[in-house]
């Protein structure tokens, strides 16, 4: 039998790429890293949107004149500081790594170091922004006058290239210098005359990105720890071994050794990882936007605490029942820390041979699962390798490092969902469900459900689905089966024929192509004025946000536990059927959502009805709280007869009528009836109870109620400013207030009569209610343009693409 006890955090946190071994370091992949890259970019994009207007913004210029106008006795450190920034420094800075043996740091350095650098030149060239010397401000050069272009800073991106590819090999404490480095070289060439503030932070987020890049790409090694170290630890925590050495197990965010005392006791000692990928801020954001949670909820904290805290957990488990190793120690500081256990003779789950995992022992290890949860103890990381069996066939619960004490009822139910996919990875899934089921019962079995879907799972059991990705599918049918639970894989719609696709498809394209070109293809063109860029990159970010508002607000209609992301992303999925399917598939793809995150179908219909009782108010307090603003700012003055009404009626008409019949005909070849999942009445009574000044009972208290109706009046009010901001893009004059109050009523007809807001009609109605405002009808057509296609038509392309993506990745 192997002597072998499975302890360490197993989740190598965004995206890892395998278990570590002794003996070799292995580089990890952390798709954190790619988030890192898309923010560098994102910043570099709104710095174009800025620098291209070719003005100096008065912040900007106040900041200048701040940084570069300090003593003129600091410029020689600031020069000696500034050639970290140099192109020079980056081979220098290469070689000195390779000198120290570093030899993936060293190709790191030059390689980042050297695609900063032709970034930076390509960068300049596309925006071509002066230097502070082109501007109409007063500049200090301490090195005399620097000539060429300023956007982006060449001396900042090489040097954040360089602190960036450096990072994953220096201490937490160097970390801290060479950033502080890297920034110190932003300023310097501020405080020197080369570069206005925007240029240097443009310069940062691309070296940033470059050096997250190159990590993604080539991956970063793990730390070794030095056993000798380590033992000089335990001693002084009054726990002296002998014999320690690294132990053969898997352990990805901690370093796992075996040792023995002066009194022949075989121990096991985990080496809290300093630098652990969970206490990376970016990583515990994308967790929980992406599934609303955070595998360890300490990961922040002190090591020692960290130390102590699974000692805690672990011993809560094992005074309750719980067949856990007993700890020896816990104790640490930030900069390690130990947790020593009594050794154990084991092998987990995952080694076993196939004829040993017997229904028996799946019984077995259920019991112990049903023990932990009756302690309210939280694995979050209860995978096959977190349950080991000793030499008499028992399994025992180890590795407590993310474990939550005090747990909820969705957290516990995460812990069954990942031993049930662990566990239909190594036997029939049949076999898994029938003892989860005989052993924990129905109501956390089918709880689990919602968690059953890959990003939910840790990085371990994500790597194993990717080799029999039909097993998580066949778990989730095998438990609706035995519970009798709906199943949202059924067909909602039959494939629509080409008839109703040709009518769709058309009618699309004279809503797209023909309200446009009511203006004439030339005038509407030249309504793009010099500041457009500015205010289509607002429009473009204020779309983004009004979605994620409607999506928070969506969240607030059900009680259970749903990531923002699984629905910012569900709801352009919702978006694409509803091209199709008219307002019925928008609300059936919404119920199926809601559906395969564990909602019942009746509850799901009510969350439905809640979303449209939201909509409608918030629509109604947009556009009266608006309407009154305007009357009083005299706003609401310049109405007139809207240009091109009857071209524009017919063209709206005739598309609107081609994309009905594409629907109606969807509809009769599916052979369906339209879905009855948020009826009149149930909307109706759905208003009632969200405008209702008395508590709903304990499922719908009065600040959800308000949440939901705050978020969606937020989502309402960005969407008319998304509006706004895409008609001055096109040169159109018309207050916010005005285009809050016309929308916020065609919102609200949209929402109470849901046909209207097909194509063709919605586009009209847009159109008309511009031009009534005042606004020139070149510059109407265009905005109308620019709004549907980024709140209604990217989403919904967006969305047919993400289908098929979101069953996979989500479950969905």
């Amino acid at each position: 039998m192997t002597t072998q006890l499975q302890v360490g955090s197993r989740d190598l946190g965004p995206g890892g790429s395998g278990p570590p071994r002794a003996g070799r370091s292995p580089v990890h992949r952390y798709h954190v890293d790619l988030v890192r890259v898309l923010l560098g970019a994102a910043v570099l994009g709104l710095g174009f949107l800025v620098a291209q207007r070719g003005e100096l913004p008065t912040f900007e210029r106040d900041l200048f004149q701040l940084v570069n106008g300090l003593p003129a006795g600091i410029f020689p450190v600031v020069w000696v500081v500034m050639q970290l920034g140099n192109a020079v420094a980056v081979p220098v800075l290469a070689a000195a790594a390779l000198a120290a043996r570093q030899v993936r740091m060293a190709r790191d350095l030059l390689v980042s170091g050297l695609l900063a650098y032709v970034a930076a030149d390509l960068v300049k060239g596309v925006v071509r922004r002066e230097r502070p010397g082109g501007f109409a401000v007063e500049v200090n050069f301490p090195e005399g006058p620097v000539g060429g272009l300023g956007f982006i800073s060449g001396h900042s991106a090489v040097a954040a290239a360089l602190a960036t590819a450096a990072v994953p090999y220096l201490s937490r404490r160097m970390r801290r210098v060479v950033w502080v480095l890297a920034w110190s070289v932003a300023l310097g060439r501020i405080y020197v005359g080369a570069h206005l503030p925007l240029d240097v932070v443009g310069g940062v987020a691309v070296g940033w990105a470059i050096g997250s890049l190159v990590h993604w790409v080539f991956g970063v090694p793990r730390r070794e720890v030095d056993p000798r170290r380590l033992s000089g630890l335990l001693t002084r925590l009054g726990m002296p071994v002998r014999d320690l050495c690294p132990a053969e197990v898997d352990a990805r965010s901690s370093h796992p050794f075996e040792a023995t005392t002066a009194h022949g006791w075989r121990l096991y000692v985990k080496y809290l990882e300093p630098d652990r990928a969970e206490r990376d801020w970016l990583y515990r954001l994308y967790r929980l936007l992406a599934v609303r949670d955070v595998k360890d909820a300490d990961a922040v904290a002190p090591l020692g605490q960290q130390a102590e805290h699974e000692a805690v957990a672990a011993m809560t488990a094992r005074e309750r029942g719980v067949r856990t190793p007993r700890i020896l120690l816990a104790r640490g500081d930030d900069r390690g820390a130990v947790v020593v256990q009594e050794f154990l003779p084991s092998r987990p789950l995952d080694e076993l041979p196939a004829e040993a995992l017997t229904p028996e022992l799946l019984d077995a290890v259920w019991e112990q699962v049903g023990l932990l949860r009756q302690a309210r103890v939280a694995h979050h990381d209860l995978v096959a390798g977190s349950v080991v069996v000793d030499d008499v066939g028992r399994p025992w619960i180890v590795d407590f490092g993310n474990a939550l004490t005090g747990a909820s009822d969705d957290s516990l139910a995460g812990d069954v969902a990942e031993l049930l996919a662990a566990l239909a990875l190594l036997v029939e899934p049949r076999l898994v469900v029938a003892s989860a089921v005989d052993r924990l019962g129905p109501a956390p079995v089918a709880a689990a459900l919602p968690a059953l879907a890959p990003l939910s799972l840790s990085s371990a059991t994500r790597a194993r689905l990717r080799a029999r990705p039909d097993r998580l599918h066949l778990l989730r049918a095998e438990i609706r089966a035995r519970l009798g639970l709906p199943d949202p894989d059924r067909p909602e719609f039959a494939p629509a024929g080409w008839p109703a696709r040709t009518a769709v498809a058309v009618g699309s394209l004279g809503a797209l192509v023909g309200v446009p070109l009511l203006a004439g293809a030339g005038p509407m063109a030249e309504s793009v004025e010099r500041g457009g860029w500015r205010w289509l990159g607002a429009a473009v970010a204020l779309a983004v946000l009004a979605r994620a508002a409607m999506a928070v607000g969506a969240l607030l209609t059900v009680e259970r536990r749903i990531a923002l992301g699984r629905t910012y992303g569900a709801g352009m999925v919702a978006d694409s059927a509803m091209l199709l399917h008219g307002h019925d598939g928008w609300r059936r793809a919404a119920a199926r959502f809601l559906e395969r995150a564990g909602v019942l179908p009746e509850a799901a219909r009510a969350a439905l009805a809640r979303f449209t009782a939201g909509a409608v108010v918030a629509a109604v307090l947009v556009a009266v709280a608006t309407f009154a603003l305007a009357v009083v700012e005299g706003r609401l003055t310049g109405w007139r007869t809207p240009e091109a009404l009857v071209p524009a009626v017919l063209v709206g008409l005739g598309a609107w009528a081609l994309v009905l019949t594409g629907q109606w005909l969807a509809l009769r070849g599916s052979g369906a009836t339209p879905a009855r999942t948020a009826p009149r009445e149930d909307v109706g009574q759905a208003l009632r109870d969200l405008l209702s000044l008395r508590r709903q009972g304990v499922e719908r208290p009065p600040w959800r109620r308000g949440a939901q109706l705050a978020w969606t009046v937020a989502g309402v009010f960005l969407e008319a400013a998304v509006l706004a901001a895409a008609l001055h893009s096109v040169g159109g004059q018309v207050a916010l207030l005005a285009t809050a109050t016309v929308y916020g009523a065609l919102h609200l007809l949209w929402s109470v009569v849901p046909v209207t807001a097909a194509p063709g009609a919605a586009d009209v109605a847009l159109l008309l209610a511009l031009t009534g405002l005042g606004a020139p009808l070149a510059s109407a057509c265009a905005a109308v343009l620019l709004f549907r296609l980024l709140t209604f038509w990217l989403p919904a392309a967006a969305g047919a693409a993400l289908t098929a993506w979101f069953e996979h990745r989500f479950g969905l």
